[in-house]
């Protein structure tokens, strides 16, 4: 079963220290890949709205990947789901406020994707 794990917060709220955490987590490859259980995942640092990525083609061009963790403020929430939904992925919002949160929050990323 494929997996996308949505860190979702405002600004400065921790998305991108949740993710770090997590990439200490796993085996990494590159900088945006890595292994979790055998399988392959790719991570998105910043967020969709501050990378002004396309969400549709983003994940379309992702799909050959199990395991995806992105970062959402939540303005475009709504789309990531729908795209997630589309390309047969289950997910899960992971949602932080603040920055002490991250370990916990990228442990709840890990257990959701293991």
């Amino acid at each position: 079963m494929k997996k996308a794990a949505i860190v979702v917060g405002k600004p400065n709220a921790g998305k991108s220290t949740t993710i770090r955490c997590f990439k200490g987590m796993v085996t990494i490859e590159t900088y945006h890949i890595f292994t979790l259980n055998g399988k392959r995942g790719y991570i998105l640092l910043s967020s969709f709205e501050e990378g002004k990525r396309d969400i549709q083609s983003t994940i379309k061009k992702l799909l050959n990947y199990d395991l995806l963790v992105f970062a959402c403020q939540g303005l475009k929430l709504t789309e990531v789901h729908d795209a997630l939904k589309a390309a047969s992925f289950a997910f899960k919002d992971v949602t932080i406020k603040s920055p002490s949160e991250a370990p916990a929050k990228a442990l709840e990323v890990l257990k959701f994707l293991s």
